[in-house]
């Protein structure tokens, strides 16, 4: 099976599933039309730290609450950090730690988007030290930043910088556990079939066992298919 972890775009690969991600507005996007249109499918919600309301940060808050239990909710996030586009660090770190808590009640996974807020990330691991699995996605940096992610136990998931020769996310996979690795799409328009296909040739297996790895580290997450 091809497991897209993360996609904005609601596309299964052929054989295999996406989880499309959702992200949570203050009206909760009406929770009937979203539990119709994502009938059967997997999804991650969250409140991305884009799109932060700081007016309505509570009415937000409460649709990602009244919305993240539901079944077809695999995942919560993306949600997570960033240093240069959103509101302030502080209350993008607020509403991260909010997010994390809900995931430890639910006992689901939580997605992380972060950008230049790697060492911030790890504080606050520490500080909540949660037990549920922490996936950053579209990882992209540098060995040393990796290693460090995996030495606090997170997940790292792989995009399109994987098809960019000489990228960081080329030059990093090789060294990531398999254990630890995730493949998606994010928000492009590229077959997931074609991330895996360079992501085998990279970690020098074949496509189909890298399937069966990323479908036990999923497993690992807690989450069933």
């Amino acid at each position: 099976m091809f497991l897209n972890l993360h996609s904005h775009y609601d596309l299964e690969p052929a054989g295999g599933r996406v989880i499309t991600n959702i992200i949570m507005s203050c009206k909760g996007q009406e929770e009937g039309v979203l539990l119709a249109n994502y009938s059967g499918k997997w999804v991650s919600a969250g409140i991305h730290p884009w799109y932060i309301d700081e007016l309505n940060y509570s009415l937000q808050f409460h649709a990602m609450v009244e919305f993240a239990g539901k079944e077809a909710v695999k995942m919560i996030g993306e949600c997570g950090l960033d240093r240069l586009r959103g509101p302030s660090l502080d209350l993008q770190q607020r509403v991260f730690e909010d997010q994390i808590h809900l995931a430890e009640k639910l006992k689901k996974p939580v997605i992380i988007h972060c950008v230049k807020c790697f060492s911030e990330l790890l504080m606050v691991k520490k500080k909540l030290n949660p037990t549920v699995p922490l996936v950053v996605h579209g990882f992209n940096n540098k060995a040393d930043v990796a290693r460090e992610l995996i030495r606090h136990n997170f997940y790292l998931s792989f995009g399109a910088a994987l098809l960019l020769d000489g990228s960081n996310a080329q030059k990093v996979l090789s060294l990531i556990p398999e254990n630890r690795i995730f493949l998606e799409t994010d928000d492009r328009d590229v077959p997931v079939e074609r991330i895996y296909e360079k992501a085998a040739l990279l970690k020098n297996v074949s496509v189909n066992q890298l399937k069966e790895i990323i479908f036990a580290n999923y497993q690992s997450l807690g989450n069933k298919f």
